[in-house]
């Protein structure tokens, strides 16, 4: 038992030290045009807070990561994000559902770049408490149709970890088929499902390195029986 409880410390602090020394430069040490962006706004309704983040990095989206020197800085709505430098990227947090907004970016040259988001919202289906995995389920989101750069994705996992995903990315579509093998997988009794509606539309000021630009919604988390 001692050492099964040494090594399970042994493995949080490798993480932590791992998350801690996240490799990253400072962006004046780079060619400002080679500076990959990455933005993102997301809502989680079982916190009610919407998150607003972006990240740099060098090259590509799998560059290294980078730490904005003055007079360099990014903003949301014209509210300055703050650098979490275990993660390495910027960050501010607001209360509630901010359905859209703009993200500023001004380099070290004092380039600006402006790009703006929204979050498309989606809900569970109202009657939604038992799941038959005796067959394949047709599952009809509350919300619009699926536009162009979204994706729909489904979780249902259950306290044995057993998980199941299932995505859904055609233009108009309304449901997710869950097929019956995968259903099947999982066991009989209570699991938790999540969904989330991402989209994800072209950057429209942009460096020469590119960038990515991504809206989240992500609807309370419902616990179902399945039967």
């Amino acid at each position: 038992m001692k050492n099964k409880i040494r090594l399970a410390l042994i493995l949080v602090a490798f993480a932590f030290i791992s998350l801690s020394s996240c490799h990253k430069e400072s962006s004046d040490d780079v060619n400002q045009s080679r500076i990959f962006t990455s933005y993102e706004l997301y809502y989680n309704a079982d916190e009610d807070i919407t998150h607003a983040r972006a990240s740099f990095r060098f090259g590509n989206i799998t560059g290294t990561l980078l730490e904005l020197s003055a007079p360099s800085e990014v903003r949301f709505n014209n509210q300055l994000l703050s650098f979490n430098s275990t993660l390495a990227y910027y960050e501010k947090s607001y209360a509630g559902f901010v359905q859209s907004g703009t993200f500023t970016w001004k380099n070290t040259e004092g380039t600006v770049f402006n790009n703006t988001i929204e979050i498309h919202s989606v809900d569970y289906p109202a009657l939604l408490d038992t799941i038959y995995r005796d067959a394949s389920l047709e599952f009809i989101w509350q919300g619009d149709s699926l536009g162009a750069n979204e994706v729909l994705t489904l979780s249902i996992s259950n306290d044995l970890g057993e998980a199941q995903l299932f995505s859904q990315a055609t233009i108009n579509s309304k449901s997710i088929i869950l097929p019956l093998n995968k259903l099947q997988l999982l066991e009989e009794g209570e699991a938790k499902i999540w969904m989330d509606r991402k989209y994800s539309p072209p950057l429209v000021e942009k460096t020469s390195a590119g960038g990515t630009i991504t809206s989240r919604y992500r609807p309370v988390n419902r616990t179902v029986y399945l039967k």
